[in-house]
């Protein structure tokens, strides 16, 4: 088998040459897959994370959820929710993984937490303490951007999903941030997504799993403590224990799903 490298790639907080508006249609984050149908929730993963649970399973789950954004776990450094890129109206774009920020050149980290209205706020700034900065709000779908952050009307944004803005000072309107949007996967999500062959990725055991685990989750050191590609009568996947505790099933097909939160957190 062909083995399959995935970089994570992006440019923080500058217009793109291309732009990528925000993206238009169902969300991945409100939807339910089984292995026979695809159906609307709303569901919303637990917020808190705990590594006390068994990290072995040889069951695969008969149904999935697509993360939705987790600012509980997000204030508690678990970025794993918002993993992937997210694209702004006038395509700007941010790249998180399961540890924060991911950047080529002119690394940024977040700084500090403050919940506000079921928004999360932080501040982004350079790693290497350098001046600048910006104000960084993270808004759950179905939460109105808090008034405190424009100085007129409502909130004009799609309140249906999940996004984020981001600025130095309040704008006149909410939709004046060009809100970040997730980017849609490129796989087609009406199928189930663990046995869903046309992701463009496929895995093999061992290190290659790893790197992409690297590439995709952030650097942590991962361990397979679990592996069923043996088994023929399972979906093929490992399960991979970061140095934090956090655990994930990494499938042959490159979806990767939090092991103790049982949603999928990342589709190519």
């Amino acid at each position: 088998m062909k083995k399959i490298k995935l970089i994570a790639a992006t440019v923080l907080l500058a217009t793109l040459l291309v732009a990528c508006g925000k993206k238009t249609g169902t969300s991945p984050s409100s939807s339910t897959s089984t292995t026979n149908q695809t159906k609307q929730t709303q569901t919303t993963p637990k917020s808190t994370v705990s590594t006390t649970e068994s990290p072995t399973s040889n069951e695969n789950p008969l149904t999935v959820i697509f993360a939705k954004m987790d600012i509980e776990a997000i204030s508690q450094d678990d970025f794993s929710s918002i993993i992937g890129t997210w694209c702004s109206d006038d395509g700007r774009l941010l790249t998180f993984n399961s540890v924060g920020l991911v950047a080529d050149s002119n690394p940024e980290t977040v700084d500090g937490f403050k919940m506000v209205e079921g928004a999360l706020e932080t501040v982004v700034k350079p790693k290497d303490g350098s001046q600048g900065g910006y104000r960084l709000v993270m808004i759950p779908s179905e939460v109105k951007i808090p008034g405190q952050y424009f100085n007129t009307g409502d909130d004009d944004t799609d309140i249906h999903q999940d996004r984020m803005i981001g600025s130095q000072q309040n704008l006149n309107k909410a939709s004046d941030y060009k809100p970040f949007y997730r980017l849609p996967p490129k796989t087609n999500i009406e199928s189930n997504p663990l046995t869903n062959d046309d992701t463009g990725v496929r895995l093999e055991s061992g290190q290659n799993t790893i790197d992409y685990a690297n590439s995709i989750l952030g650097l942590l050191n991962w361990k397979i403590i679990e592996s069923n590609y043996n088994r023929t009568e399972s979906i093929p996947f490992e399960l991979l224990q970061g140095e934090n505790g956090s655990l994930f099933r990494v499938y042959r097909n490159g979806v990767i799903l939090s092991q103790i939160k049982n949603v999928i957190v990342y589709m190519p």
